[in-house]
């Protein structure tokens, strides 16, 4: 429903331009495409991008040397037009990519849609999923939906929007589970957690991800089991995690984040998290590293509360991404980023090392996102020289 003068006119605007600027940054790095490519020392695979390219939203995969292996006939500007306000009135916020070319991916805010290496649909369902997607061990799709209007004046006396947590068939997208963050907030007895609410009502939580903890790695986490279930909500600042069976909330952090992203439970025992510290723009005249010095990645220990730096930029690798991005801590050690809101993305060693290096030139002045990043095996490469006839 379009509510306001400002923004029949935006609408309006977008619908007459020539260019997709909700997806574009002023150009901080002067290179294109691949720009650094070390195989030596880097993880081992290929590397999996959505983003815009062009006036193209989509798919693009890259080798360790940094050739193009696979460019998909995807525009998610294009898929569903009837639900679009304008030409580019569409987002991938959360992509997964399978051994045989599939990928699936949430159309922000609208569903989730699973298409083929040759960009068929598979399926498209319209559960208003967004922001990331996250698989199990069982295959199943986990991811943020939402957000839900609430009218509950034991928790406030003002009407309030949450976001659930909802879970996914693969072969279908048929929603298997759905759980309710109040409902999780209730039963623990924290509705403190909330009551900032008031000055954020129509998204009290901003849910932008979802992990299940693996029956591989829960012997590292003591106070968790398998299943359970770690979420990010932005607007908190703040990370739960959740029960997998009676959903109250077993553990919280707070403090060392702000409007963090994409945390991970990763096998050392600790919960790593993209640390986006959006205190000022990307474009603000104090400089491109915002007034913090830029983005972070941490590891917070959950057993003592206690946090880590695992990277962080510094004077010959800038990295500020305040309101978006992505990142995977890969087997050797390094640390694989979408820069998104710089579109970049790049893999880092522990040292501080770039190793790879990828800048998604728009034109000479712009950039377009980088919006999701992964490192696959080498064999998840297997499906590009293949026909799509």
């Amino acid at each position: 429903m379009i509510d306001s003068t400002g923004q029949i006119k935006s609408l309006a605007v977008a619908a007459f331009k020539s260019r997709p600027d909700q997806h574009l940054s002023r150009r901080w790095y002067p290179e294109d495409g691949v720009t650094i490519a070390d195989p030596a020392r880097m993880e081992p695979g290929v590397t999996f991008i959505s983003g815009l390219f062009g006036q193209r939203l989509g798919f693009r995969l890259f080798g360790a040397d940094g050739q193009l292996l696979y460019d998909w006939p995807i525009d998610f500007f294009k898929i569903a037009p009837e639900k679009m306000e304008h030409r580019y009135h569409a987002l991938i916020h959360g992509a997964l990519l399978f051994p045989d070319g599939d990928v699936v991916a949430n159309l922000d805010g609208r569903g989730m849609v699973r298409f083929d290496a040759c960009g068929r649909v598979k399926w498209m369902n319209e559960d208003r999923t967004h922001h990331s997607i996250f698989a199990d061990e069982s295959g199943v799709l986990w991811a943020p939906t939402g957000v839900v209007e609430y009218d509950k004046p034991t928790l406030a006396n003002v009407i309030f929007r949450v976001d659930r947590i909802a879970s996914f068939d693969p072969e279908t997208g048929a929603k298997l589970s759905e759980i309710d963050l109040v409902e999780a907030i209730e039963k623990s007895d924290r509705i403190g957690l909330i009551q900032d609410m008031y000055r954020l009502k129509d998204d009290v939580v901003h849910l932008n991800d979802i992990e299940v903890l693996s029956a591989a790695i829960a012997s590292a986490f003591p106070t968790f089991n398998a299943g359970d279930i770690l979420v990010s909500l932005r607007n908190l600042k703040q990370l739960w995690v959740l029960d997998g069976s009676t959903h109250e909330i077993k553990w919280i952090s707070a403090g060392p984040t702000i409007g963090q992203h994409d945390p991970n439970f990763e096998p050392d025992g600790t919960i790593s998290v993209l640390d986006n510290r959006p205190l000022s723009s990307i474009n603000a005249p104090d400089g491109y590293p915002g007034v913090h010095g830029g983005s972070r990645i941490l590891a917070i220990d959950p057993a003592d509360g206690t946090h880590r730096t695992l990277y962080r930029g510094d004077a010959q690798n800038t990295f500020y991404t305040p309101y978006r991005g992505k990142f995977q801590r890969l087997a050797n050690g390094n640390l694989l980023i979408a820069e998104t809101d710089a579109g970049r993305a790049f893999e880092v060693t522990p040292a501080g090392d770039v190793v790879w290096s990828y800048v998604n030139g728009w034109d000479a002045e712009n950039v377009g996102w980088v919006l999701d990043i992964g490192r696959y095996p080498a064999d998840y490469g297997d499906f590009a020289g293949k026909s799509c006839n």
